[in-house]
């Protein structure tokens, strides 16, 4: 059985960004800049939608699904895409929706995208997904529960996009992979572990305080930008002129 224990909806930063670009006037000189941020968001949360049709495909042995899924370790919190979590393994799921190609760099740990002859550096999201194995692992000890084995991979959504590394780095297969490969890698990984770590009790247990630890990520959007109140539009605004507002006379909005 496939149960989606937290399921994947319009991330609350996403839907601020929508907001205050709605509110702010079109000549707004920081307007371009969170057009941009928005544009970046939406790319990424359509990656991360891009794995639910692949996941459909699993076999039904009993794994537990969470998307976004933000938890605390110590004083710090980690936030991870999609979990799968069955009683033999825990598998963290990081999402790049990134075209062109991908060059994964082992000696400087970074990642370089080209595209139309442009580079540009990225953070190495395998060190990410290590230090997210890592505090999912304390996690887990933090709560009393049995060891298990975390893995993760990192799938990338764009199924044109070239995967390149150094010679010497031909393991990297095993953890970068594109999206169509997603349930084979799954179900490879479900042969490769002969024993559970967690009962099925262990399993229900972590799945349920799993979802009573999830804290929603909340910021202020205006002191992102460092923007107050008085930089936006006021009012009710008028949806075919965007500068204007509406006022209400005997009844309608004129």
């Amino acid at each position: 059985m496939k149960l989606i224990v937290k399921k994947r909806k319009v991330p609350l930063a996403i839907r601020k960004l929508r907001a205050l670009a709605y509110r702010l006037p079109p000549n707004h000189p920081k307007l371009p800049l969170i057009m941009n941020d928005l544009k970046k968001s939406e790319a990424g949360y359509k990656g991360e939608c891009s794995i639910d049709f692949p996941l459909s495909f699993l076999e039904p042995k009993s794994y537990f699904i969470f998307h976004d899924l933000r938890l605390q370790d110590q004083s710090r919190f980690f936030q991870l895409d999609t979990l799968l979590i069955s009683k033999k393994f825990a598998l963290i799921i990081e999402v790049k929706n990134m075209a062109g190609s991908l060059y994964f760099d082992p000696h400087f740990n970074q990642l370089i995208r080209t595209i139309e002859g442009k580079e540009t550096a990225f953070p190495d999201p395998i060190i990410q997904v290590s230090r997210h194995e890592s505090q999912l692992t304390n996690w887990f000890l933090k709560n009393g529960f049995p060891s298990l084995p975390i893995l993760s991979l990192i799938v990338i959504s764009n199924p044109q996009t070239i995967i390149r590394t150094a010679p010497e780095n031909h393991k990297l297969h095993y953890k970068v992979i594109h999206c169509d490969a997603l349930p084979a890698k799954i179900n490879q990984m479900e042969h490769s572990i002969t024993e559970p770590s967690f009962s099925e009790k262990h399993l229900k247990k972590a799945v349920r305080v799993m979802n009573k630890h999830h804290i929603d990520a909340d910021f202020s959007i205006l002191e992102r930008y460092n923007l107050t109140e008085k930089d936006l539009i006021q009012g009710v605004i008028c949806e075919n002129c965007k500068g204007n507002q509406l006022f209400r006379r005997h009844g309608t909005w004129l």
